[in-house]
Formats: structure tokens, C-alpha cells, sequence
């Protein structure tokens, strides 16, 4: 699947995909780069129970948020 990265990159997850991999708003996601530098890998994180602070500061966390229009105008 090919998306467009928005800006402060944000990445749109069709509701199929989301649907297909149980993940919902709210869940943390491990996000890799793959070898091939073109694709990244997001699986739902182990650990549910970060703070936001937390996420961050991991450095390769992300939690999947409400689509906002804004970010890819």
C-alpha cells in the first residue's frame, strides 16, 4: 500500500487496513524503516500503556490519532 506522508508527518491509515489489523485510535504503533529506506513497518507496540511523554522520547513510537485535514493540505 502507497500513501502520502503529510505534513509533520503524518501518515492517513485507509480504514480497511485498520480494520484488518485491529488497530485503533489511540493505539501506540513501532514504526521501522525498512533496509530499502522507501517503506516503514508499523506494528501495534507491545506496551499500550506509554504516556505521551514516553512516545516520544522512544523516538520510533507513534500513536495513531483522529485523520485532521489540515495536515495534508
Amino acid at each position: 500500500m502507497i500513501v502520502t506522508v503529510g505534513k509533520n508527518g503524518a501518515i492517513p491509515l485507509p480504514d480497511e487496513l485498520c480494520q484488518d489489523s485491529k488497530l485503533s485510535i489511540g493505539d501506540i504503533l513501532l514504526c521501522t524503516v525498512m533496509k530499502d529506506n522507501n517503506s516503514i513497518k508499523l506494528e501495534k507496540y507491545e506496551d499500550q500503556t506509554l504516556s505521551d511523554e514516553q512516545i516520544e522520547g522512544h523516538g520510533s513510537l507513534t500513536r495513531v490519532e483522529t485523520l485532521n485535514s489540515k495536515y495534508f493540505e
